[in-house]
C-alpha cells in the first residue's frame, strides 16, 4: 500500500474516531424524559393521625358461616413522627380505614409516601369507576418503621381516589399494623431542559430504566424509571462498552497505518536480511574449508 494512500485512510479514520468519540460523550449525559415538582399541600386530612376519630371498617367479604369480625382502629403512642400513629388491629377479618385524596384530578400524577410496620401492612389506593386498587401493595412483617414511596397514575375513567390501610387476620392470631405520616402531593410537570434547579429542592424524574442516576440521595420509586432526587439531575447512559470497543479498534488501526511499515516493506526487509545471513554463512563455511586445507 502506498504511503499517501495509507495516510489518507488514517486521516479518514481519525475523523470517524473524533466524530464517534464526541457523539458518545455528548449522549452519555442525558436529561430526564420527565420532570415533576411537588405541590406543597398535603391532600390528605390528618395524615399524621393526631386527631384521628374514625371507626374501623371490615374490608373482607364475610362468608355466611364466618365468625363475627373483631376489628379496631385507634391512635398509638408508637409513632414515627408527632405524638400518634394509626393502630389497626384485627383478631378476625380485615380492619381497615380510608383517607380520600382531596381535589382529585385524574389528569395529574401524585406522589404518595407513608411509614408502616406490623404483622402484615397493606395499602390499596381505591379508584372509583376504575373499581380497582392503583396500586395494591402488601408489605412484609416488620418491627421497625419502613417508608413507602410511589407514584399514583390514573386513567380517564378515574373519578375519586381513597387510600386504604389494613390489618388482615384469618382468625388464627391477632394482627396489628401501624401507619404514620401519610402524605399525597400533586405533581406539576416541568421542562427538564429549562427548569432552574435548586440544590436543596426535591424532584421526581423519569428516565430510561437502563440509564444510571448518579444523584447521591436518589431513591428509586418503581421499576418504570421514576426516581426521587435532590438538586440537578445527574443521569448517564449505561456505560457505552460497544462504542468504546469500536473507538479502540479504530485507534489501533490508525496507529498501525501511521507508525508500522506496510506488509510489502516488511516482506522485502525480511527477504534482504535472509540473503545477508545466507551470504554470511557461505563465507564462514568457505573460510572453514580453506583453513582445514591449509592445515
Amino acid at each position: 500500500m502506498k504511503r499517501a494512500l495509507r495516510y489518507l485512510l488514517a486521516l479518514i479514520l481519525i475523523i470517524v474516531l473524533i466524530a464517534l468519540g464526541t457523539s458518545t460523550f455528548q449522549k452519555y449525559h442525558v436529561l430526564p424524559s420527565e420532570l415533576y415538582t411537588f405541590n406543597s399541600q398535603n391532600l390528605i386530612d390528618d395524615g399524621n393521625f393526631e386527631n384521628f376519630n374514625q371507626t374501623a371498617g371490615d374490608c373482607c367479604t364475610t362468608p355466611e358461616n364466618a365468625k363475627e369480625a373483631i376489628i379496631n382502629a385507634s391512635q398509638s403512642l408508637d409513632s414515627y413522627e408527632g405524638r400518634y400513629s394509626l393502630n389497626l388491629t384485627s383478631s378476625n377479618h380485615c380492619a381497615c380505614i380510608n383517607k380520600p385524596i382531596k381535589d382529585f384530578n385524574n389528569t395529574k400524577k401524585y406522589f404518595i409516601t407513608f411509614y408502616y410496620k406490623g404483622n402484615n401492612p397493606k395499602l390499596c389506593n381505591w379508584v372509583s369507576n376504575d373499581n380497582k386498587c392503583l396500586p395494591d401493595k402488601s408489605f412484609e412483617k416488620s418491627s421497625d418503621w419502613k417508608k413507602y414511596y410511589s407514584i399514583l397514575i390514573f386513567t380517564n375513567n378515574s373519578r375519586t381516589s381513597s387510600v386504604y390501610f389494613y390489618a388482615n387476620s384469618d382468625g388464627k392470631e391477632k394482627v396489628t399494623n401501624l401507619y404514620d405520616s401519610l402524605e399525597v402531593h400533586q405533581l406539576t410537570q416541568m421542562s427538564p431542559s429549562s427548569y432552574p434547579y435548586k440544590s436543596n429542592e426535591q424532584y421526581i424524574i423519569k428516565t430510561d430504566t437502563l440509564n444510571v442516576v448518579h444523584n447521591p440521595d436518589a431513591i428509586k420509586i418503581n421499576d418504570n424509571g421514576y426516581y426521587l432526587i435532590i438538586g440537578t439531575p445527574n443521569i448517564t447512559l449505561e456505560f457505552p462498552w460497544t462504542e468504546l470497543i469500536i473507538i479502540l479498534v479504530i485507534g489501533l488501526i490508525v496507529i498501525r497505518l501511521l507508525f508500522k511499515k506496510p506488509y510489502e516493506t516488511i516482506d522485502k526487509s525480511i527477504e534482504r536480511e535472509m540473503r545477508l545471513i545466507e551470504k554470511g554463512i557461505k563465507k564462514d563455511i568457505e573460510k572453514t574449508i580453506n583453513w582445514r586445507r591449509e592445515n
